[in-house]
């Protein structure tokens, strides 16, 4: 009895040992396997998003200017490249257009109008004049300008479509939106009704998009 006690015994210690290893080896294998599939499966980076905008939460088909109406966010970034092309880092001085629903109608005739100057980083080789950039219906143009160039402006981080959705009280949806320097020398966004062209422009914060300024109320006569 005792010797049979102990080959069962021995049975199961040998028993646990080939499972042991049995396990072993599988999980090595399961390793190596899964360092050869990392090693040859290609990673496919995301693009990057520019941080800042509150239009790039998601990607979108690229957009071609040939005139139809479209967001004035569009027109700044390919407005910006061409003022690159000028000269790099070209300082922004002023941008305005004319809205309506949220995009600049060109077969309304709304336009788009942007301004640089030279960049004051790189005085020694800076060209002379201004560099007009306009959006209408003909398509994107961007051509040098004479001028003097003036104070520069910040980038605006604030979206002009928010900008826009705040202020389309103004009139029927539609604003003259212009980016410039208020009568305190602060950048903001101006807007202002082309129903009441003579009434004060509203000032939205160009960082945040929060309204600064409410339009004087003008006494009836």
């Amino acid at each position: 009895m005792a010797a049979r006690a102990q080959n069962a015994l021995l049975i199961a210690g040998v028993a646990v040992v080939a499972a042991l290893l049995i396990y072993g080896v599988q999980k090595y294998v399961a390793q190596v396997n899964g360092q050869q599939l990392v090693s040859v499966v290609p990673t496919v980076p995301l693009a990057p998003t520019p941080q800042g905008s509150p239009l790039s939460a998601a990607p979108t088909a690229a957009v071609v200017l040939t005139g139809a109406a479209v967001d004035l966010s569009t027109v700044m970034g390919r407005a910006r490249k061409l003022a690159n092309a000028w000269q790099a880092e070209a300082t922004l001085l002023g941008i305005e257009a004319t809205l309506a629903n949220g995009k600049i109608q060109t077969q309304d005739g709304d336009t788009a109008k942007l301004t640089f100057g030279p960049s004051p980083f790189d005085s020694a080789s800076a060209p002379k004049g201004l560099f007009v950039v306009v959006y209408d219906k003909s398509g994107l143009t961007g051509a040098p300008a004479p001028g003097k160039a003036g104070k520069l402006l910040p980038e605006p981080m604030c979206a002009p479509e928010r900008v826009f959705t705040r202020a389309a009280d103004l009139a029927a949806g539609k604003i003259v939106l212009r980016y410039a320097f208020d009568s305190d020398q602060r950048p903001m966004w101006l807007a202002t009704s082309t129903a009441q062209p003579s009434e004060p422009p509203r000032l939205f914060d160009p960082q945040d998009c929060r309204l600064r300024g409410v339009p004087a109320r003008r006494n009836p006569r």
